[in-house]
């Protein structure tokens, strides 16, 4: 917005102050204003510089981003999909990686968890990328903090309603975190 605005009122109203000017002083000072404000909001708009596209897909809510030779383990916030070995859990692995894969995401990072992973939501083109998998049932809500996560609990309901993914067969489900306390 910012740069449209810049663009189409402001330069070619200082071009007109310039062509306007008379003295070598008034010019100076115009071509300055000039450049300055076209350079504000190019860095306005500058994109954030922690865009990823290296990805390494461990399951369903777990992943490894690779940027610049550096690895950082990252939990996705506010879900908890399926272990790998309990049902559909190859499902929301595939599902993630398919959402993610080959193509540019940002994360919103929200914290660290108590193994120091990154805790953070996956952002792309295509929006939320966490909340896709909860709407998509390979995922169920899960916010321990009961901080943000917004829309989650209406896209899971949404899934549980359809009877998609986990909730093929109803809500009456063995949860990952039941699953991990059965199985580990």
């Amino acid at each position: 917005m910012w740069r449209t605005i810049v663009e189409v009122f402001l330069s070619p109203l200082l071009i007109e102050i310039f062509n306007r000017s008379t003295g070598l002083m008034s010019r100076f000072l115009a071509i300055f204003l000039i450049l300055s404000i076209n350079l504000i909001s190019t860095l306005i708009y500058t994109p954030p510089a922690w865009a990823f596209n290296s990805v390494k897909f461990y399951d369903g809510d777990n992943i490894t981003i690779i940027h610049g030779g550096i690895k950082a383990q990252v939990h996705l916030a506010c879900i908890d999909a399926p272990e790998l070995k309990q049902a559909r859990g190859q499902a929301a692995r595939k599902a993630l990686k398919k959402l993610v894969n080959d193509q540019s995401f940002e994360l919103n990072i929200l914290g660290r968890d108590r193994i120091g992973r990154f805790v953070a939501e996956i952002m792309s083109d295509r929006g939320n990328i966490n909340r896709i998998l909860v709407e998509q049932g390979y995922a169920q809500f899960y916010n321990p903090s009961g901080k943000g996560c917004d829309g989650y609990t209406e896209a899971e309901r949404k899934a549980q309603d359809l009877h998609l993914g986990i909730w093929d067969k109803g809500t009456n489900i063995q949860s990952p975190q039941e699953f991990r306390r059965a199985s580990y």
